[in-house]
């Protein structure tokens, strides 16, 4: 549980899409700040969806990480 509340009225940003949709929660603390949610999503979409390694092999590879570090993706 985030020490700042989420904010459950906020629309997730277009450019976040549907493969993030594990971020939901992120994205509706960073709500409270909306330029850095714009720019955060932005900063996602890029890094994902743009370069030279696959979208799908960049998904494996977040999971992976996740799991290394005990976390939930």
């Amino acid at each position: 549980m985030s020490r700042i509340p989420p904010d459950d009225n906020v629309q997730i940003p277009e450019t976040v899409g549907a493969s993030s949709s594990t971020m939901t929660g992120l994205f509706k603390v960073m709500a409270h700040r909306p330029a850095i949610m714009e720019h955060t999503a932005q900063l996602l979409k890029t890094a994902m969806r743009t370069g030279t390694v696959e979208t799908k092999l960049k998904e494996l590879l977040a999971v992976r990480v996740s799991q290394v570090n005990h976390c939930a993706y």
